[in-house]
């Protein structure tokens, strides 16, 4: 280790390369990963929240919510204290900036509504409560919102914690304002039905569909995975991360042993004077270990940074769990990438090192 130090001191200029290189790649790698799971989870903010186990949709709608209708004849022997009844369309509000949104019909006590954090729960038709990006969209608690395609003034009365569904903020009302909004922005009269939801949400771990040639159940991961665009967005994000990280790795190796071959001769004099290969082996994975350690935690301190610069303006979102893995990978890969310069140093021989 005093080696390592010592000869990282008094080559700062060569060492402080190495390290801008491991700041820039390592913050890439964090910034890519805090992008990746913030819009992941913008997809999925408002299903987290319902801690369910399941989704119950109509049989021919492909898994997708968008394109699922079911009446009460369907579920009419399905809802009980575990499930939750669910519409769901998009919109647009009319406001002073637009805005895409998400409407969520819902039963006014339904354990589909996250805990509010302002206001309180819908009790009339045409009260809304709205997600917390909304109001930094500059809609306030208590103000009337309209949609394209609607006259109805929707009042908001409460206000939830950044819940979004599909990267769009979730507008929840009752179901039977639901049915009319959806019927009025989508140019239609009104629903076929007036018992129509788009989905039941069940918390118990039991089959509900299996009797109905209609509907079909999913668990809640496979539904977030046929969600359109999530896996394919996911997918691409991770090989991006996986190949930076390997790259990187390489990139550091190369740098080491490239290091470790200019100093040949002084490994040399040092093997010559007694000293063991294995003392100058552990001070060459010393310095890649120092090097990326250091390269690594200021790379997250500039995402984080960036992360708080950028605010709302982007899916941003940190995971301790995903960064303590990346970092984990980084050193595992760089110092597999250190050992071909330690092998190296073991090979060398004093008298040719001298000479």
């Amino acid at each position: 280790m005093f080696l390592a130090l010592n000869e990282i001191l008094k080559e700062k200029s060569r060492f402080i390369l190495i390290t801008a290189v491991i700041v820039l790649v390592s913050y890439l790698a964090f910034f890519l990963t805090a992008l990746a799971y913030g819009l992941a989870s913008s997809y999925t903010r408002a299903l987290d929240s319902w801690q369910a186990s399941s989704i119950i949709l109509n049989e021919n709608a492909n898994n997708n919510i968008a394109r699922s209708l079911i009446f009460e004849t369907d579920y009419k022997d399905l809802v009980d204290d575990t499930t939750a009844l669910l519409g769901v369309s998009t919109a647009t509000i009319d406001q002073e900036e637009s805005e895409d949104v998400s409407l969520f019909g819902v039963e006014s006590e339904s354990f589909l509504i996250p805990e509010l954090e302002s206001g309180r729960a819908i009790d009339a038709a045409n009260e809304v409560i709205v997600s917390s990006e909304l109001i930094g969209a500059g809609i306030e608690q208590g103000d009337t919102v309209n949609l394209q395609g609607s006259e109805t003034d929707y009042t908001v009365v409460g206000v939830v914690d950044r819940s979004t569904f599909q990267t769009a903020p979730v507008v929840y009302m009752q179901l039977d304002t639901w049915r009319t909004a959806t019927g009025e922005v989508s140019g239609m009269m009104g629903m076929r039905d007036a018992t129509t939801v788009s989905a039941i949400v069940a918390k118990a771990d039991k089959d509900y569909a299996s009797d109905s040639e209609s509907l079909t159940q999913l668990s809640i991961d496979d539904f977030v995975f046929a969600l359109p665009g999530y896996q394919a967005q996911v997918l691409t994000f991770s090989v991006m991360i996986g190949f930076l990280i390997a790259i990187a790795s390489f990139v550091l190796a190369i740098f080491i042993f490239i290091l470790t071959m200019q100093k040949k001769s002084i490994f040399g004099v040092l093997k010559a004077e007694g000293i063991p290969s294995s003392y100058i082996a552990r001070s060459v994975m010393a310095q890649v270990v120092i090097l990326s350690i250091a390269g690594l935690a200021l790379g997250f301190a500039l995402a984080l940074t960036t992360g708080l610069l950028l605010g709302d303006k982007v899916p941003f979102a940190f995971n301790p769990l995903f960064y303590a893995g990346i970092a984990g990978v980084f050193l595992l890969c760089a110092a597999i990438g250190g050992l071909v310069s330690v092998r190296s140093v073991t090979k060398i021989d004093p008298v040719e090192a001298i000479e």
